[in-house]
């Protein structure tokens, strides 16, 4: 996830506020009927019940071995101690016997970059000895769809909804594919997919920008609930909440005001050990 201009920040919180009744809705019935397909034509088959994650098995050689793949947040970019959540994680099961990290995430990458990474012949070897897998995905393609939106110049805003239809498309295809190319290497190692949080809601002030922040925290959750049904479809993946983290909560951001800080990225830590039991 990249950090954007302030022009950025008006198309992608901003500008939904001329479709808000679409956005407003989901807002208002919130991801039950989100995962019921309120937000437009399902994606895919219905997904099957919710699976428990597994607690990662050891490694060869009693070693834990975890991937991390992604974009700045798997990075850990914003992080005043450079560990992000990946080498947190590493380091509480360090705290229990022998483990290693491979950590590939690229700051900016979208979900086909991502895709593009994990079909790799390398990657797919790592995936298939890998304990546990950390995934985070979908941040870049909301941000940079709305906001190449505004950088060509187009006639209408009217255009706006499209273009982020469009971008929600691609990411749950691209994500679906990236789980995919991954349980086909690995069918048991737990993959913890990151929600997506806004980092721009607890900026705004004022009644029409508190709206416009209303809106654009509600896109944030008509993806999340995307990635949750996406998961679902899949044995073994857990979608990590951090929508809740960050909201009211810019204490919580890096001097970029965009990414988690430290203590915000051991948080996130914190739920992915909650979910695989070493919490």
């Amino acid at each position: 996830m990249a950090v954007r201009s302030s022009s950025s920040r008006f198309w992608l919180w901003t500008a939904p506020l001329l479709v808000g009744g679409a956005a407003a809705l989901v807002f208002g019935v919130g991801f039950v009927r989100a995962l019921r397909g309120s937000l437009g034509e399902p994606l895919g088959e219905p997904p099957p019940p919710p699976r428990q994650a597994i607690v990662p098995p050891a490694a060869g050689k009693g070693a834990v071995r975890i991937l991390v793949l992604g974009d700045s947040l798997a990075k850990g970019t914003g992080d005043e101690t450079g560990k992000g959540f990946g080498v947190r994680v590493l380091e509480s099961f360090r705290g229990r016997g022998p483990a290693e990290l491979t950590n590939l995430a690229v700051n900016g990458m979208e979900t086909p970059e991502v895709l593009a990474v994990a079909e790799t012949p390398n990657v797919r070897g790592l995936a298939r000895s890998a304990s546990l897998i950390l995934l985070s995905a979908g941040g870049n393609d909301l941000s940079h769809g709305a906001t190449s939106f505004g950088s060509r110049g187009e006639a209408s805003p009217a255009a706006l909804p499209d273009a982020v239809a469009a971008a929600r498309e691609r990411y749950v295809e691209n994500l679906r594919k990236i789980l995919e190319t991954l349980r086909a290497e690995n069918a048991t190692a737990p993959i913890l997919l990151l929600g997506l949080y806004d980092p721009f809601g607890s900026a705004q002030s004022g009644d029409a920008q508190s709206g416009a922040a209303r809106l654009g925290a509600s896109v944030v959750l008509q993806w999340n609930a995307l990635a949750q049904e996406t998961a679902l479809a899949f044995p073994g993946v857990t979608v990590v909440p951090t929508f809740d983290l960050f909201q009211g909560r810019p204490d919580r951001l890096s001097a970029d005001r965009y990414h988690p800080s430290g203590a915000a990225y051991a948080l996130i830590a914190e739920r992915m050990l909650q979910v695989v039991g070493k919490g």
